[in-house]
């Protein structure tokens, strides 16, 4: 043999006999070679991730290298989410903040208010049912006692009513209302938020300034006090599921209840909105025919009657002015460069003067025929009072009273209408410096 093949054939003889297994010499050792088979082959087991082999001794090695790594990320994340949904809520506060105080609907005390709102805690779902069944239970002794009162026609015994409650004495019967009270309270308190947030809704959409942001909120919390009050959580529905319908039906109440000086009945406010829409259908519908719905039309699709509609549209069409508003009359002389009227002034003139009224009248047309005497001749006087109506009704001819034209004035005079206008313009120029005086009485014969 080449000393080549004898190395081949030393090697393959050292392998083989390096595989080949001792064989057991006893029942011990067979034991012992059987666990170490079966630890040997869960150790070679393959972990869930594809690839990677398990090792007890690297997992060990890597939980005492990092014992607190864990622990120390889930911290940080943890602090991370707080701080966002804290800036986010003082970003909502200052958003509604701003939004109060451009609204001209909005009181003042709306924004201490808010703030004293967000101040009171939040109740879990479990602190929900537990507050909600304390109210009940104090709402079903109150409704017992007024049973109690209706049957015998007199405030029944702390017996008769501890009876009826199944309560062992008084004590516990005034605890158990007294913790009912408590928890629609706090029911109460922790829910104004929702409150706020349909209250925030009008706002937003453009709350006119005739409208009171304050009456919407004190109205949607009257209605949380009775959801609270009606609030049975044994049904499995929340709570703000419940209150929410009664918010919402009450502030659009309270909205419809302002929108008008002059209230309106709710249900005349709906009856108006059905009859918008259904002339708005009949319109679209006999749009080909040419022609408008007739009231006994609308009348059968609003399925009202026809009084009823004529009822209705007049009740919404009614308009409203205000006494203080200027009423610019073009046909008074000296209204458009001076003083203008006022509703008031009208209708102040429709209703019958007073005899101190009418005296007073009289004493100050006196003294301002007695001032244009002083400053102008009796030609000069007699043209302004007849051309303003000053003069006494007697003087005059059969058929002219009041204020006369300048035709009639040139007529009774004899002179030309030029003539007595130039007259009036130059007597007026004398008496620039009594304007103030003229413009009093004005006011008074108003």
């Amino acid at each position: 043999l080449t000393s080549t093949e004898a190395h081949v054939r030393a090697a393959t003889k050292s392998s083989s006999q390096k595989g080949e297994r001792k064989k057991p010499t006893n029942e011990k050792q067979a034991v012992l070679v059987t666990k170490r088979k079966t630890k040997k082959s869960s150790s070679n087991k393959s972990s869930t991730m594809p690839g990677f082999i398990k090792d007890d001794d690297l997992d060990a090695h890597i939980a005492r290298s990092q014992p607190s790594s864990l622990p120390q990320h889930r911290t940080r994340a943890r602090v991370t989410v707080r701080s966002k949904s804290a800036a986010r809520l003082r970003r909502r506060a200052a958003n509604s903040e701003s939004m109060y105080k451009k609204s001209a609907a909005v009181p003042d005390s709306l924004l201490d208010y808010a703030k004293e709102i967000h101040a009171v805690e939040r109740v879990t779902p479990k602190e929900e049912k537990e507050l909600g069944t304390k109210t009940q239970e104090a709402i079903r002794l109150q409704s017992l006692h007024d049973e109690l009162q209706l049957k015998y026609g007199r405030d029944p015994t702390e017996d008769e009513w501890c009876a009826a409650a199944g309560k062992v004495n008084m004590v516990s019967l005034q605890e158990a209302l007294e913790d009912g009270m408590r928890a629609k309270n706090q029911l109460v308190a922790s829910n104004l938020r929702m409150v706020q947030r349909v209250v925030n809704l009008y706002i937003r959409n453009g709350l006119g300034s005739e409208y009171n942001a304050g009456d919407l909120m004190q109205d949607g919390t009257m209605a949380l006090i009775r959801a609270a009050e009606k609030y049975e959580p044994d049904r499995g529905f929340r709570f703000s599921t419940y209150a929410m319908y009664w918010i919402r039906s009450a502030v659009k109440r309270s909205q419809t209840s302002q929108s008008r000086i002059v209230n309106v009945p709710q249900r005349i406010h709906e009856t108006h909105k059905r009859v918008s829409k259904e002339e708005a259908r009949l319109r679209k519908e006999l749009s080909a025919e040419r022609r408008e719905p007739t009231k006994a039309e609308l009348a059968e699709a609003c399925g009202i009657s026809v009084l009823q509609l004529d009822r209705c549209r007049k009740a919404m069409s009614q308009v409203t002015f205000s006494l203080d508003a200027e009423v610019q009359n073009h046909h008074k002389p000296n209204s458009a460069s001076s003083r203008k009227d006022t509703m008031y002034d009208i209708v102040e003139g429709r209703v019958d003067e007073t005899e101190y009224e009418r005296t007073q009248r009289l004493l100050m047309k006196e003294h301002l025929i007695g001032t244009l005497k002083q400053y102008l001749s009796p030609h000069e006087v007699d043209l302004l009072l007849l051309r303003y109506g000053l003069m006494d009704e007697r003087a005059l001819p059969r058929g002219m009273s009041g204020p006369l034209t300048i035709a009639e004035v040139s007529k009774l005079v004899g002179l030309k209408p030029d003539k007595v206008r130039r007259i009036i313009i130059n007597s007026q120029k004398q008496l620039r410096h009594l304007m103030k005086e003229w413009e009093d009485f004005e006011y008074e014969l108003a």
